[in-house]
């Protein structure tokens, strides 16, 4: 009989500190987007919060490729340097209490051995902590030297600016870092479950049902020319397109840009000239998975030099999903003076 009893209460033991197949129910309907912009036009989700933990093959909430090993948060990108010139601000994701804030951390564009020492520990950079009802967190990394809008204390609401996206701490791209935690545990906002917990698992959002937020799907953001070969950190720093070129350019270059391609994804480049005959074409079907990639097509400057007038750059971006085709298009206008 003794044994029975001691067998019961182990039981019901383990049952009450078990944790539950999601987190508590999230603050005041849901979270919101940590950027003021406009998803899948002038920001995207680039990595997702590690589902597998650190000691297994990074893996996101569905078993895909968005994330990498260990990575506790959800990354909301700006298109390039030249939007942290705009001042591309960092918003609260719901409203509460400021319980921890830092600034004044460097912004390092690039980075090496060197600045990852001088970064140490701090590897958030500029950044603050909300406290919101419930026991939950929501802490924001990486934020412009000096931008910080709030301060230890302050009561934030909803979609108040907390400062700018900036290049502190350890990153290498310019994006807002957030991350969810309730009593002290880290969540995946895409599912309410304890982030490392696995992948192809039942899920509740913890994003409002009004923010826009979803699983990224694979972007072709920006487009454009250039008059020789592609500075890959050239597109990173400003991701735009000049207006013209001279007849004599040294080379007619197109470059495209894009965030979560995958395997089997297909690429399609085409360079125009004002006849509408093709000078340039290239395409590429991607045979691996990454977070960022740029490609381009382009041809040497010919003898009599380029044809004067309107030019046209075509970049088209396929997947093929279940039998349907999913593309995303940019057309770059271009003169040749």
């Amino acid at each position: 009989m003794k044994k029975t009893i001691f067998r019961l209460l182990a039981a019901a033991a383990l049952v009450a500190v078990s944790p539950p197949a999601f987190a508590q129910v999230p603050p005041d309907g849901g979270f919101t987007k940590p950027l003021k912009c406009m998803l899948d036009r002038d920001c995207w989700i680039i990595n997702l919060p590690d589902a597998q933990g650190s000691d297994e093959k990074a893996a996101d909430h569905r078993c895909g490729f968005r994330t990498y090993n260990g990575h506790k948060g959800t990354d909301f990108a700006v298109r390039d340097f030249r939007a942290l010139d705009s001042g591309a601000d960092v918003v609260a994701a719901g409203p509460g209490i400021v319980t921890a804030a830092r600034d004044g951390a460097e912004e390092y564009f690039k980075q090496t051995p060197e600045t990852r020492k001088l970064i140490g520990r701090k590897a958030c950079g500029n950044g603050v902590i909300i406290e919101h009802n419930g026991g939950w967190e929501s802490q924001y990394c990486h934020m412009r030297k000096g931008s910080l809008a709030v301060k230890l204390g302050d009561r934030v609401t909803r979609g108040q600016k907390l400062g700018l996206v900036g290049m502190s701490g350890r990153t290498q791209f310019p994006h807002v870092h957030i991350e969810f935690r309730v009593d002290g545990k880290t969540v995946d906002p895409f599912t309410g479950a304890a982030v490392g917990s696995g992948c192809n698992r039942p899920q509740r959002s913890l994003w409002a049902e009004n923010a826009g937020v979803g699983y990224p799907t694979f972007a072709l953001y920006a487009a454009g020319f250039a008059d020789q070969s592609v500075n890959v950190n050239a597109v990173y720093s400003s991701a735009r397109s000049p207006v013209s070129l001279p007849r004599h350019a040294p080379g007619l270059v197109l470059w495209a840009a894009m965030f979560g391609v995958q395997r089997g994804d297909v690429l399609k480049l085409r360079i125009l000239d004002p006849a509408g005959a093709a000078i340039s074409v290239r395409e590429i079907r991607f045979d691996r998975s990454q977070a960022r990639r740029i490609e381009y097509t382009g041809r040497k400057l010919p003898p009599p030099g380029w044809a004067p007038g309107g030019w046209k750059g075509e970049a088209v971006l396929q997947r093929f999903v279940n039998g349907r085709t999913v593309s995303r298009s940019i057309v770059v206008p271009l003169i040749i003076k």
